[in-house]
């Protein structure tokens, strides 16, 4: 954007005096973000905002592992009240090919839309307390419409697309735009409140038996230990599940920039304790590698990986997110969050899941062409 504050009216809010105040917006620069910690973590503590997709250190982190190949700097848009932070949106530029036409795409940093090198977070959104979100919203929607460089705006993998569209109805676009919600998906979470005994009992009869009630089978098997992995195995920890990943999909786990993002990132999470790297041994075999990021009273599953041969009688899988969810409950976790993606025979995480979040992608088209393109290729479908 060319300048560099901007004061804006927050159109719609609730009808509080202090709401109907002015915002402030500035453009952070660079340093200033990656000296913002104390007050990004703040702020983030005070909204309803993902506590760990939206923390600073995973978006810094990938901005860092992502941000040469993406090729424009960051684009953090501060929103303030009188001197008061109340509004963060982490956004970025880049060109991207659209049908076949060059773009320049507004996106959420933490999502390269469409791109499969860099990795996918979720839950994004803009960072506000409760009470602001939706100002902060149309505020940087309303800004984003005034910037005139770019084709496409892309805000995704959010659990906000209902409200992103109800701010761009409120905003009353300009001729030229479409807006478009794709990419439609589910995730879901587990609730540990009340402890794991009380979690198990919600669980049908079938889930119950293979996350809880066939560890006797198992320990059949040869002696069954849930080890931590070690700030210091942190290497062997992420070969392992690689090895364990290939078994079963023909790929590793994690390669390239992901493997080097995500062993900084779990040396940087151990430092914190709030990486939970987890290996299941039978005997001394290594069976199943279970990879989680706890924030608070949340747990996050990032990925797991297990021996598909050991057994066709027991789900390693489903046996070692029991333990981990167990282990989760006594450290005071309250909710597991799966998070979106399909097994790969059924869809396990709805089973063991209380509830659910609906995921979108919320694309805006505007300039000659891609607008055009888009609404004939949705009218074809």
């Amino acid at each position: 954007m060319s300048r560099r504050e901007t004061r804006i009216h927050e159109a719609g809010y609730p009808s509080s005096r202090e709401a109907r105040r002015l915002l402030t917006t500035r453009l952070w620069s660079v340093t200033e973000w990656l000296h913002s910690e104390v007050a990004w973590s703040a702020l983030l503590a005070r909204s309803e905002a993902d506590p760990l997709f939206l923390s600073w250190g995973w978006l810094t982190h990938w901005w860092q592992a992502y941000g040469d190949v993406l090729g424009h700097p960051p684009h953090i848009v501060a929103f303030y009240r009188g001197v008061n932070l109340i509004g963060l949106a982490p956004l970025y530029f880049r060109i991207v090919r659209r049908g076949g036409l060059t773009a320049r795409s507004a996106q959420l940093i933490g999502l390269s839309w469409r791109d499969p090198e860099p990795l996918i977070s979720e839950y994004l959104d803009v960072i506000a307390a409760p009470q602001d979100a939706t100002a902060v919203r149309d505020a940087c929607l309303r800004l984003l419409v005034e910037e005139c460089s770019w084709q496409e705006l892309v805000l995704g993998l959010t659990a906000a697309g209902p409200q992103w569209r109800a701010s761009l109805a409120a905003l009353m676009l300009p001729s030229g735009h479409y807006v478009r919600e794709l990419d439609r998906s589910i995730s879901y979470q587990a609730s540990l409140v009340g402890g794991f005994e009380s979690y198990i009992r919600k669980l049908s009869q079938s889930t119950r038996r293979s996350v809880w009630g066939l560890r006797r089978r198992l320990e059949g098997h040869g002696s069954v230990t849930l080890e931590q992995v070690t700030p210091d195995d942190l290497s062997a920890g992420f070969a392992d599940m690689n090895r364990l990943h290939q078994l079963r999909w023909n790929k590793p786990g994690f390669a390239g920039k992901r493997l080097a993002f995500h062993l900084d990132l779990a040396r940087r999470l151990a430092d914190a304790n709030e990486l939970v790297l987890s290996r299941l041994r039978v005997g001394a075999k290594v069976v199943s590698v279970l990879y989680d990021i706890r924030k608070g009273s949340r747990q996050y599953n990032i990925k797991m990986a297990f021996d598909p041969r050991f057994s066709d009688r027991l789900s390693l899988g489903l046996m070692h997110l029991g333990y981990a969810m167990e282990a989760a409950a006594d450290r005071g976790v309250t909710v597991y969050d799966f998070l979106a993606g399909l097994g790969q025979r059924n869809d396990y995480k709805r089973h063991l899941s209380q509830a659910k979040r609906e995921l979108s992608a919320v694309q805006i088209l505007r300039g000659p062409l891609l607008p055009r393109l888009y609404r004939w290729y949705d009218g074809r479908r």
